[in-house]
C-alpha cells in the first residue's frame, strides 16, 4: 500500500522534506510554494542568472508586442 506521503508526491504535489526546520514548514503553512524554492538552490548562481535573464527577456518582448499592437 502507499502511503499519503508518496501518493502526494506522484501526484506532483509538493512533500515537506522530512528534516524540514520550523521556518521551512512556517513558510510552507503561510502558502509560500517551496518547491520553487528547492529548484532555485538545486541549480548553480549561473544557471540561476542565466533563468532570470530568460524571464526579463521574455517580458520585454511581451512589452514590444503590447506597445506595437497599440500603435495599430
Amino acid at each position: 500500500m502507499i502511503d499519503a506521503a508518496t501518493l502526494a508526491q506522484m501526484n506532483g504535489e509538493y512533500v515537506i522534506p522530512a528534516d524540514a526546520g520550523p521556518a521551512w514548514r512556517a513558510a510552507y503553512a503561510a502558502g509560500i510554494d517551496m518547491s520553487l524554492i528547492e529548484h532555485s538552490l538545486r541549480m548553480t548562481p549561473e544557471q540561476r542568472l542565466a533563468e532570470h535573464q530568460q524571464v526579463i527577456d521574455f517580458l520585454l518582448e511581451v512589452q514590444k508586442a503590447g506597445q506595437s499592437h497599440g500603435a495599430e
